[in-house]
């Protein structure tokens, strides 16, 4: 089968492979469509912190944001069957050791990433997952299901935050995460929330997906918003989005942290301390595929106005170059794989 593969830094190249096959508890899924992240960019570009840390040795293949349908269930495998339209989470854990046990599968240290660390991700003609953490899309939408990634962290972002009716919401960053965060706000009933980021036509998109209040980082003061917000997301994954999440936070604030890496310094802690903050870190997605999964496909997150181009997968260079230029008009770039 053919198959995405980085072999060092910058050197992706589409190549044949061996087609797996399904071993006890695992599926087969024929790829149907793969969505392009920045993680991908990253571990490509050899910058991910998986590959600096040597948690993860080239060669590798990208893609942890994807959906297809199965074509061999192994052993003991029940709840799927040949044909059904299926999406995989990123974080696979052992389920045995403490994290696993009490739900936190995504911190394993035995753990992999499907396409980042340890494993193998969706950009090739076939993939092999571990049956218990692959779902069921019920809807026959291959760009939709595959979705469901990105917008589950929309869900577990509000989920750690504590979203209430209560809560005045703020989400920093504009881009695919950032509007499922600020959908997921509104689904858990926040009774107002602004999406702040520097594109207009980011903003623009953020409005038609039910957004209360828009803000033009580039354009305005945040000083005047300073402080107005219980829940601030920040999703842009700079340390200058960081700061300004603290200074959006009012007094006991939560503040989640979903796309700064860490790798970049960040500002002073005087407001964190003064208002009583609360950092709190998102990691991937655990225990929310299923809830989200009934969210995309009932409409309640709207996922085909995050898709902004798609591409062949023999298109693969142009889709990536683009995603690596972005741009105000790009948001969530899909590989077309056939169905």
């Amino acid at each position: 089968m053919w198959a995405l593969r980085v072999h060092g830094p910058n050197d992706l190249r589409m190549e044949e492979v061996p087609q797996p096959q399904a071993g006890p508890g695992e599926v087969v899924v024929r790829v149907a469509a793969a969505g392009i992240c920045h993680t991908d960019l990253e571990v490509i570009s050899g910058e991910h912190g998986a590959i600096l840390r040597g948690l993860t040795k080239y060669s590798i293949t990208p893609g942890h944001e994807w959906a297809g349908y199965v074509t061999e269930v192994g052993e003991g495998v029940e709840g799927l069957r040949e044909g059904d339209l299926v999406v995989g989470e990123t974080g696979i854990g052992c389920l045995r050791c403490r994290l696993c046990l009490t739900g936190h599968h995504n911190l394993c240290p035995q753990g992999t990433e499907t396409g980042i660390v340890r494993r193998d991700g969706a950009m090739r003609e076939y993939h092999v997952q571990r049956a218990d953490f692959v779902h069921r899309f019920p809807v026959d939408d291959p760009e939709l299901a595959a979705l469901v990634e990105p917008a589950s962290v929309g869900v577990y972002a509000c989920l750690k935050t504590a979203v209430t009716p209560l809560d005045r919401v703020a989400v920093v960053g504009g881009g695919s995460i950032g509007q499922f965060c600020a959908q997921a706000a509104k689904v858990f009933g926040a009774r107002h929330v602004a999406m702040v980021t520097r594109s207009e036509p980011k903003l623009r998109l953020a409005r038609e997906l039910g957004a209360d209040e828009t803000v033009n980082s580039k354009e305005v003061d945040l000083a005047e918003w300073a402080g107005l917000f219980d829940v601030v997301i920040e999703a842009a994954g700079t340390a200058g989005a960081f700061r300004d999440a603290l200074q959006l936070g009012g007094y006991t604030s939560r503040i989640g942290v979903v796309g700064l890496s860490g790798r970049e310094p960040v500002a002073a802690m005087e407001t964190l301390i003064d208002r009583e903050q609360t950092i709190i870190g998102v990691r991937g997605s655990p225990n929310v595929y299923p809830q989200t999964v009934e969210m995309l496909a009932g409409d309640a997150l709207k996922g085909r106005p995050v898709i902004s181009h798609r591409f062949g997968i023999d298109e693969y260079e142009e889709a990536f170059a683009l995603a690596r230029r972005g741009g105000a008009e790009v948001m969530k770039i899909m590989l077309v794989m056939g169905t």
